[in-house]
This record gives structure tokens, C-alpha cells and sequence, in this order.
């Protein structure tokens, strides 16, 4: 096996072997995602699942207690996937799993994988708890990411909008990362707003910017908004993504 595989192998087994999925949120604790951004050749999208969904049925029959998702770019580049897992400690990196390590063992299972896919990049993230609300049961999310100048200020404001939010009891608060590291032009933030599937995009939904204004008015909401886009960067300073959960290709454990 070529180096470059061996290292691709190991950095989507790591991704694959982290113990929680990453649409769990039953706790508060500040957990930490491990996201595998990877990119498949054209044209090897069904070749690239139909790998995934042998190494999860490897998985199965191994009786492996781990578990992770996968999501599919619904806008821009479609041949981008998210593979995602959460963990708690940086130890866990440091654990072997033999059921995991067996089935990257199995050429066809491995080959399957790794020779359709052109790119592969990690980034870490750690959820903050005080920003965040609750979710469960959605299959597609929207990914708002900043990339902030004054790191001070944004916090500030993000505390403050969310505050509001909370103390409203929006429902459809999102899901907020402080992203660890990363390239410069990687987003420093982000924060997951979720759907339960498709249709549910249709609905009304107040938003930030209606909590805000019912909170402070029109006229405060607007400067709260200028403030906000002051502390991002000029150039590149909010993007969004969409992403559709492929639940064929990911793994979580049978239910006893």
C-alpha cells in the first residue's frame, strides 16, 4: 500500500472510530467534533457509497459500540462529504479498536473507499454549550460559518443574540462551534441550524434577527447587525453550506 493511502486510511479510521455521533446532543458538555471533509472523483459517487455502506455492515457484524454520520453537500461542490464523530478527551485518539482496524484490514472494504475519493481534509471543533440550544430528528442542516476579526467583540454579540434567544425559548435555536485550529481562510465559527427534512425549510421561522427585534426594536436590531458584521473580516466573512444526512453510509449501533 502506497503512503498516501496508509495516511488516508488511518485519518477516515480515526474519523469512522470515534465513539458518539455527531447529531447527539442529549448532554451539555462542551464535546468535540472530529469532521473529515472528503471529496469524491466524478462519477464515483455510487462506487464511493456502496464502500461506505460495506464498511458499516463490516462494522455491524463486528458488533462495533461506536458510532458517526455522514452528510452530503446539498449546494456547491455535490461531491463533498462531511464524515463526523464527536468525542470527549484528545486520549481517545490514542485507543486502538480492533473491530474498526479490521475492517480497513479487508482490501475490497478499504479499496472501496479510498480509490474513489480525490481529497480528503480534518478540522476539529468544540461545541459551546452556553450558545447552543437542543436538537434531534433532522436529517438536513444549514452551516452558517464566520471567520471573525475581533474575536472579543463577536463573543460579546454572539452571547448577547443568544441570550435572547434563550430567554424567548426559541425552539430552533442552533447548534454553535468554536472551530480549533484550521487554515486562514477556514471559519473560525459556526453554528448548525437544523431541519427535520426538506419540507421543513418551507416554514416560517422568526430567526435571529425577529428574537432581536422583538427584543430591542427595529432601530437596536439594525445597529446590533452592524456591529456584528464588524467583527468579521472583510473579506470572506460569512458563508453558508448545506448538508443532507446519508444515513446508509454512516453507522450507529443496533438498539438492543
Amino acid at each position: 500500500m502506497k503512503m498516501t493511502t496508509k495516511l488516508t486510511t488511518a485519518a477516515v479510521a480515526l474519523a469512522c472510530a470515534l465513539p458518539v455521533a455527531a447529531d447527539n446532543h442529549e448532554t451539555d458538555a462542551e464535546l468535540k467534533l472530529a469532521i473529515h471533509h472528503v471529496h469524491v472523483k466524478m462519477g464515483h459517487g455510487a462506487a464511493f457509497r456502496a464502500g461506505m455502506e460495506a464498511y458499516s455492515a463490516c462494522l455491524a457484524e463486528g458488533g462495533y459500540d461506536g458510532d458517526y454520520s455522514v452528510w452530503q453537500a446539498v449546494d456547491g461542490d455535490r461531491t463533498g462529504y462531511h464524515i463526523v464523530s464527536q468525542f470527549e478527551m484528545w486520549a481517545e485518539f490514542d485507543e486502538d479498536n480492533e473491530v474498526s482496524d479490521g475492517c480497513w484490514a479487508n482490501d475490497e472494504i478499504r479499496n472501496g473507499v479510498f480509490d474513489h475519493m480525490s481529497s480528503w481534509e480534518t478540522q476539529y471543533a468544540e461545541r459551546l454549550a452556553d450558545w447552543s440550544g437542543d436538537a434531534e430528528g433532522y436529517t438536513v442542516v444549514k452551516l452558517h460559518n464566520f471567520r471573525v476579526e475581533d474575536g472579543s467583540a463577536f463573543r460579546s454579540l454572539v452571547g448577547e443574540m443568544t441570550g435572547y434567544m434563550k430567554e424567548a425559548e426559541y425552539e430552533h435555536m442552533g447548534t454553535w462551534y468554536d472551530v480549533m485550529g484550521g487554515g486562514s481562510w477556514d471559519a473560525d465559527y459556526f453554528v448548525v441550524e437544523h431541519f427535520e427534512n426538506y419540507a421543513a425549510m418551507d416554514g416560517k421561522r422568526k430567526g435571529a434577527n425577529g428574537v432581536l427585534q422583538d427584543a430591542v426594536g427595529e432601530e437596536k436590531a439594525e445597529q446590533f447587525w452592524d456591529n456584528f458584521g464588524e467583527t468579521l473580516t472583510d473579506e470572506k466573512g460569512y458563508w453558508t453550506n448545506m448538508l443532507e444526512r446519508q444515513d446508509s453510509m454512516g453507522y450507529s449501533p443496533a438498539e438492543d
